[in-house]
């Protein structure tokens, strides 16, 4: 009876152990497949189906909670429930434009994605872009950080050259409301959003 329960308790911990590895794996597969369907996407005409599938695909692969929070810090818990709201949906905004305008600034690149590596919080997926015909280009490190969000993989953070998104976001917008306030930063963000 002890052989047996050693056997099944070393039956499920080699289980867990297996899918633990093949789910870590699984984050560079899933982020190397959205960003194709990103390129793929953003490579197309603009039009409004085309904008509507560009949506989803940020929708699935970009944890916007985490992204929020992060970005505000300490700052999150003094907004309200209104403001929290507008705040994100503006910065979701933001962070979609940048997103594309980075993937529009590197279609020249070949994106090499080399591996990934436990992070704080889930794994942190590692590309390399390099030049397709300019080898005098530098290249480019820009390091995913993802988590798992009801079961599937989903960006948080962002790191380009060692520069992270969700650092640079809250430097500056603990600047703005430091010196002006909250909604100073509110007004600014629907600007900056307007402007496309």
């Amino acid at each position: 009876m002890k052989k047996l329960k050693a056997l099944s308790f070393l039956l499920l911990v080699s289980l867990l152990v297996v899918s633990t590895v093949s789910f870590a794996a699984t984050a560079q597969s899933y982020l190397e497949a959205k960003q194709k369907e990103l390129t793929t996407l953003i490579k197309q005409p603009a039009s409004a189906d085309n904008n509507k599938k560009l949506q989803t695909t940020f929708d699935v692969l970009l944890d916007y909670d985490a992204l929020a929070k992060d970005s505000l810090g300490k700052m999150w818990d003094a907004r309200t429930e209104a403001e929290r709201k507008e705040f994100q949906s503006l910065l979701v905004t933001l962070v979609q434009a940048a997103y594309t305008k980075n993937i529009r600034n590197t279609l020249d690149y070949n994106i090499g994605f080399v591996g990934s590596q436990p992070a704080k919080a889930g794994e942190m997926v590692q590309t390399v872009a390099k030049h397709k015909t300019d080898a005098r280009k530098e290249v480019i490190h820009i390091d995913y950080l993802v988590h798992t969000v009801g079961g599937s993989w989903r960006v948080y953070d962002i790191i380009t050259e060692g520069s992270s998104l969700v650092k640079n976001y809250n430097s500056q917008f603990r600047s703005i409301v430091d010196r002006h306030g909250f909604p100073e930063l509110l007004t600014r963000m629907r600007k900056k959003a307007a402007e496309g």
